[in-house]
């Protein structure tokens, strides 16, 4: 009698596991046919809507100059400075006045990226646009990407 029990008990051990088996097989094709064939298809996204998330457009308004600043350049040989004008491009509706009292802060962003460079970077030949297009980054992070479009070199002397 106890090896009949025994034989039932390990009959119903591997019905038991053949009936798991099968529940989560019936589990994974249930979820397979939902992602695939009944879940929703995603909206598609509008091609404005993806153009201004990507790049917001600035428009320029007023040219606010600033003061010349020297700098000291980076070369360890021989002391090299830069004197340079920067005036900034205002985004319209940002008017010069109330730029003013704000000017030390494109001035610290500039003195910061200026005197990192070296003479000879800088005699490099495009290093211009490169040094206006960095300054112009380091510039606007400074008002927050905000106030300020862009840079302009209105003088550019090393020595």
């Amino acid at each position: 009698m106890a090896k009949k029990k025994k034989a039932a008990e390990e009959e119903e051990e591997e019905g038991g596991g053949k009936k798991k088996m099968m529940i989560g097989g019936a589990l994974v094709a249930a979820v397979v046919v939902y992602k695939f064939v009944l879940a929703p298809a995603p909206a598609p996204v509008e091609e404005e809507a993806v153009d201004e998330m990507a790049e917001r457009v600035l428009e320029e308004g007023e040219i606010f100059p600033l003061d010349e600043i020297v700098v000291n350049l980076t070369d360890e040989d021989e002391n090299r400075y830069l004197r340079v004008g920067i005036a900034l491009v205002l985004e319209a509706g940002t008017s010069p006045t109330s730029m003013e009292l704000e000017t030390p802060v494109a001035i610290d962003a500039a003195i910061d990226y200026l005197s990192a460079q070296s003479f000879a970077d800088l005699r490099e030949p495009g290093s211009k646009t490169t040094v206006r297009e960095d300054l112009s980054e380091q510039i606007r992070a400074a008002y927050d990407d905000s106030k300020v479009v862009r840079v302009l070199l209105t003088t550019f002397v090393m020595q």
